[in-house]
């Protein structure tokens, strides 16, 4: 199952709740009901909050076991407000048991193995695509440092708008390197932030511990099963697409001709390939 099949899944058996039961413990609370309802009535945060978890684990991208809830870091002194991660994955299902140590024994060292084993910092909002720059250098990047790997995902999923970010040798970017408009180099100005990625570039937990270094992944294993669906948020994502491929087109000089010959020439190769592959599954 893609994760916007997961997505709809979830829409179709909780899209009418007021309340829901949790099924991933938020902080060191297990069982615990939300509310999905603004006084208004219509959706709040945690309904898309919840409706992520459960597309990311539903369509096998990662398992519930290594994933918190309202994950608390400290930060700076005692006194200091705590670091809350709206989501966190560990690369290991016994980081609750050291999560648990460190906040109820103080066990110092637990938290320093929390640090060395986050592979995902994830933040939720429902604001439509309002204040995306103010959470990255606000919010993402500091969840980011907590993390002491080569590599760390920051994800913010934002009214159903995907944003992926990565830390990177010490360097903050998205993680598609479409979206870097100079490359390594780029700053948030240039992380062209008005555009959402779309649901397939969210990468699986073995895809993370490829770019750690720990496993490789075999991506010839793929199958036309694997292309996500397209739904309304989709078409948004393909239309800035292609608004990106011609801006590019013109910027190099190629807004003629030859230019829509080779794009239509890569759009058919790409239908060839898929239909193909279709053929053989």
């Amino acid at each position: 199952m893609t994760f916007t099949k997961a997505k709809q899944e979830f829409d179709a058996q909780y899209g009418n709740a007021v309340d829901f039961h949790c099924f991933i413990q938020e902080h060191l609370t297990f069982n615990k009901v939300v509310s999905f309802r603004k006084k208004d009535g219509t959706k709040n945060e945690q309904y898309y909050k919840w409706q992520f978890l459960y597309a990311i684990i539903y369509s096998g991208l990662y398992t519930k076991d290594y994933i918190g809830t309202e994950v608390q870091f400290p930060k700076g002194n005692k006194s200091s407000t705590s670091l809350k991660l709206d989501a966190a994955i560990f690369d290991d299902p016994c980081w609750f048991n050291k999560y648990e140590e460190y906040h109820i024994q103080g066990n110092i060292e637990s938290l320093e193995w929390l640090k060395e084993h986050l592979i995902v910092a994830i933040e939720f909002k429902k604001e439509d695509n309002k204040n995306v720059s103010e959470v990255w250098d606000k919010q993402l990047k500091a969840y980011l440092n907590e993390s002491q790997r080569k590599f760390c995902l920051g994800v913010l999923y934002d009214t159903e708008r995907l944003y992926l970010f990565r830390k990177c040798n010490n360097k903050f970017l998205r993680y598609s390197e479409e979206f870097n408009a100079k490359g390594e180099d780029s700053k948030t100005k240039e992380l062209s932030l008005h555009l959402p990625d779309p649901y397939l570039n969210l990468p699986g937990f073995e895809d993370l511990l490829e770019w750690n270094g720990v496993k490789n992944n075999d991506r010839s294993k793929r199958t036309i099963n694997d292309l996500d669906i397209i739904s309304g948020v989709h078409s948004t994502q393909i239309n800035d697409a292609m608004s990106t491929i011609l801006r590019t087109m013109d910027k190099v000089g190629m807004v003629n001709q030859t230019g829509f010959e080779i794009l239509i020439q890569i759009l058919s190769l790409k239908i060839f390939d898929e239909d193909t592959v279709q053929n053989f599954v």
